[in-house]
């Protein structure tokens, strides 16, 4: 990555004093946030320029995006084809699972998908590969768009979790924990349930659960409005500035939206927490809690995350340690996964978008095999 000194200073002070230019605009969004110093992707709105304003910044040109971030009144706005009925809006995760082929289908498949389209990428909506510890740009597509990351929204609310609760916590499942929005992912958890954060935890990351969601969100703020509050806050903090969240799970909303590139952010953040990198590793949970009538309750939480059910195969020349789906009729089919090569060099890789779950895994694959070898 070419670091351009020449030059910064005066195109900072061009952009603070006149505030007419778009890159003066982006600027000044982005320095009202508290941006961290590395692993950090800044969005130029330059046609042939970078405008550095931080150390240590992984920087994508705007020609590896199609579409620049849209303003907030952009985003609030809806068409057809981004609205569907409410009674549509979250997939069940699971069913993710039945629609898949038999692995020496999905080998091939997937294998042509590669071939045909490594050269041009991919065709979800957004797509990001990024190193951690290189800080190197590996590929980006439109990744300042905002979009609906469906349940990828779990991710911040198992950070927001780690931040303000202790695994030991108790909770009991209280009837403001219930979710009944038509075909959300649950655990099948009832009021007077008594769990630990770890479980709920466990259950959120690995299960995906929306009602897991939920009781954390009211353990730890009281409510799932005040919950959001701080999710949207810890994302400013982070330089999230093309993210909103409505909800702790991921239920399509149409102001509840999020950037492959803000998408990142969040989960590099998460993964500075070794309880959290250690939970998205397991293919499976198991939990035993006291229902509401003190019987003890035996449950098994399956991971949605389909590279980890032997589903799909990803390339020989990485390790996938980890990592988040999610999916909704208006998100599609979505994955954020930590990486490394064989140097153990690590790396964030990111689909928001896709059209159904094997374009997803055909075209993370694509985005795995751009890794240096």
């Amino acid at each position: 990555m070419k670091k351009l000194e020449t030059g910064v200073i005066c195109l900072l002070a061009i952009s603070m004093l006149t505030g007419c230019s778009s890159s003066g605009e982006l600027i000044k969004s982005y320095s009202n946030t508290a941006l961290n110093t590395k692993s950090l992707i800044i969005h130029t709105d330059t046609d042939d320029n970078h405008d550095f304003f931080a150390k240590d910044l992984v920087v994508f040109p705007k020609s590896s995006t199609v579409n620049p971030a849209k303003s907030d009144e952009d985003a609030a706005e809806t068409t057809e084809e981004e609205t569907k009925a409410a009674d549509e809006t979250e997939t069940d995760e699971a069913d993710e699972t039945d629609e898949t082929k038999s692995a020496d289908e999905t080998e091939e498949s997937l294998s042509e998908n590669d071939s045909d389209r490594e050269e041009t990428g991919i065709d979800a909506k957004t797509g990001l590969l990024a190193g951690m510890d290189s800080l190197s740009d590996v590929y980006a597509k439109d990744i300042y768009t905002r979009v609906y990351p469906a349940s990828l929204t779990k991710i911040m609310t198992a950070l927001i979790t780690l931040e303000n609760a202790n695994f030991s916590d108790k909770v009991t499942f209280t009837e403001d924990m219930v979710e009944n929005e038509y075909a959300a992912k649950l655990c099948g958890f009832e009021v007077g349930d008594e769990l630990t954060v770890e479980q709920l935890f466990n259950a959120l990351l690995i299960y995906s659960g929306n009602d897991a969601a939920n009781a954390l969100a009211v353990h730890v703020a009281g409510s799932i409005e005040a919950f959001t509050a701080l999710m949207n806050k810890e994302a400013k903090r982070l330089g999230c500035v093309d993210t909103n969240f409505v909800n702790a799970g991921g239920l399509h909303d149409n102001n509840h939206y999020t950037s492959a590139y803000d998408m990142y952010l969040i989960f590099n953040e998460c993964l500075k927490h070794d309880e959290f990198a250690e939970t998205i590793r397991h293919s499976s949970y198991k939990a035993t809690y006291t229902d509401a009538g003190g019987e003890t309750v035996y449950a098994t939480y399956t991971t949605t995350n389909q590279y980890f059910l032997d589903a799909y195969d990803y390339p020989e020349s990485v390790r996938v340690l980890g990592g988040k789906t999610g999916t909704t009729n208006e998100a599609g089919s979505c994955l954020i996964l930590y990486d490394v090569d064989k140097k153990e060099n690590g790396y964030i890789s990111v689909i928001l978008g896709a059209s159904g779950s094997e374009e997803l895994y055909s075209e993370m694959n694509i985005l795995l095999n751009k890794i240096p070898k």
